[in-house]
């Protein structure tokens, strides 16, 4: 302001002391001014520092305050700081190909959530000097819209969301509007579980002789680290409060919670097998709500917010029966029909024909360049499966003629190189001959392997209506490495289809 003044009272002494009559003179001097005026106002703004720091994409160099934590996944999510350096590696307002999770608390709130929308926007970081991440329009717990019953979000509330994230424009880390959904707050899940106070008398010590009831399994496995399994079993009782995923055989198993009653706290019984450790089959006793259970696993507090049972464990005792009978209902159903089409043969990919799989490929379901490899799970060979940056890889199973109904698919996978790679299962309808190409239908549940193990990958996908349909694997883009596939099978109910 100083220095603006003195240009000021100079222009006008001087201004005011030249022939009103000479223009011209007016003119140049004013020129001079200005210009003069002009190098003196940036000078004097030197030293003002900048109103909001600029956006920077990863390539400018910019940096991140604060020390990103976690890989993204369910079990170690990613913080603010994490989650923008990943969104700065995805090309400018695309979508990641992937859900990741994210954790932090609510440092401010942009919009509020509302019945308007059933969505809110909130900036979420660890503290107050780390750098906020953006959620943008999220659902609420369950992935579902807020309603007026529900909690108002706060600062200070401490949450994890899943979603998609994008970079938009290339200078804004934030999710995907109505891709994105609150998985806990303060610890509190959709169903009411989580690490929050604990109501009832915890009794046991998780021996074959004296169980932990579900209040001390909440305290106990709620004092485990965050992802850390127990180095050993326990055995766990109570009665069944409600089913979460009644025993089938899709994946042999259950899920359901436990307690001595309603008025205590629940412990989720996750993905138990049936007795014996034995997958559940057609014809065995399913659960009912109320049913007195005994079972035997070892304990995770998942998240850090969620105590339950690590997968594997098994069922021990039903209404004080140690099988089947008695216990529950036993509702056999026959095997269902799963079209017109014989059994496909050659999941192990023993099978060759031409330098291809038999029976893989053998139309534009299946885009990818395909090898013999003799790293095999099982048998003698495997198919790899070329994959490139540009764009998602199939391997395509020939075209049947499918029923609508639920089917299983299950395959193992591995990297065929140290890049890793990402697999999806899905199908595609196959109309007179022709693949309906722009509806590939997959289950959108990515699976990330190295070339360290073979990793097993069983999902269920739903057929809607009959028809003639090519199963498929893809191979993503991202990172587009080769990957080896073997031991495929598709199976609706207990019926194999595809082996």
């Amino acid at each position: 302001m100083f220095k603006r003044g003195v240009v000021s009272i100079f222009y006008i002494i001087i201004y005011s002391n030249i022939n009103k009559k000479d223009n011209n003179m007016k003119k140049y001097i004013f020129s001079v001014l200005m210009a003069a005026m002009a190098a003196f106002t940036f000078s004097s703004c030197e030293d003002v520092p900048e109103p909001y720091t600029l956006p920077t994409k990863p390539e400018a160099g910019g940096t991140t305050q604060g020390e990103p934590k976690g890989t993204g996944t369910a079990a170690d999510p990613f913080n603010s700081i994490a989650a923008i350096n990943y969104c700065k590696t995805l090309e400018a307002g695309v979508e990641s190909d992937k859900e990741v999770y994210i954790k932090g608390k609510v440092v401010s709130i942009k919009e509020q959530f509302s019945t308007n929308f059933g969505n809110g926007s909130f900036y979420i970081a660890d503290d107050e000097s780390s750098e906020k991440f953006y959620i943008f329009r999220s659902l609420y717990l369950g992935n579902k819209k807020w309603t007026a019953s529900d909690p108002e979000l706060k600062e200070g509330d401490e949450v994890v969301v899943c979603a998609k994230v994008m970079n938009y424009m290339g200078n804004t880390p934030e999710t995907v509007a109505n891709k994105t959904y609150l998985v806990s707050l303060n610890g509190k899940t959709a169903d009411g579980s989580g690490s929050g106070d604990i109501t009832g008398t915890a009794k046991g010590d998780g021996s074959e002789a004296n169980p932990f009831n579900s209040v001390a399994a909440q305290k106990y496995t709620a004092a485990l680290a965050s992802g850390v399994v127990s180095d050993k079993e326990f055995y766990i009782k109570g009665k069944v409060q409600s089913i979460k995923d009644q025993f089938s055989a899709a994946y042999g198993n259950g899920s359901f919670y436990i307690a001595d009653d309603a008025n205590s706290t629940q412990f989720y019984i996750f993905r138990i097998y049936y007795f014996g450790g034995e997958k559940w089959k057609e014809g065995d006793m399913t659960l009912k709500e109320g049913d007195e259970i005994v079972v035997c696993a070892k304990l995770i507090n998942y998240m850090g917010n969620t105590p339950e049972t690590n997968q594997g464990g098994k069922l021990i005792s039903v209404n004080g029966k140690t099988s089947g009978e008695g216990g529950g209902t036993v509702t056999p159903k026959p095997d269902p029909n799963p079209g017109e089409v014989a059994t496909g043969e050659n999941g192990g990919f023993e099978n060759w024909t031409d330098s291809k799989p038999t029976n893989w490929n053998t139309n534009s379901a299946g885009n990818a360049s395909l090898t013999k490899s003799e790293d095999a799970h099982s048998g003698k060979y495997s198919v790899q499966v070329a994959g490139t940056s540009n764009a998602n890889k199939r391997l395509g199973y020939k075209e049947m003629s499918l029923k609508a109904g639920k089917y299983t698919i299950r395959f193992y996978a591995k990297a065929a190189t140290a890049t890793g790679a990402a697999v999806c299962p899905g199908h595609v309808a196959v109309n007179n001959g022709t693949v309906d190409s722009q509806n590939y239908n997959y289950t959108k549940q990515y699976v990330t392997v190295t070339n360290t193990e073979w990793t097993l990958v069983e999902q269920e996908m739903t057929i809607e209506k009959d028809g003639t349909y090519s199963i498929v694997i893809m191979n993503a883009k991202k990172p587009g490495a080769a990957v080896l596939i073997d031991d495929f099978t598709f199976s609706l109910g207990s019926t194999a289809i595809i082996k």
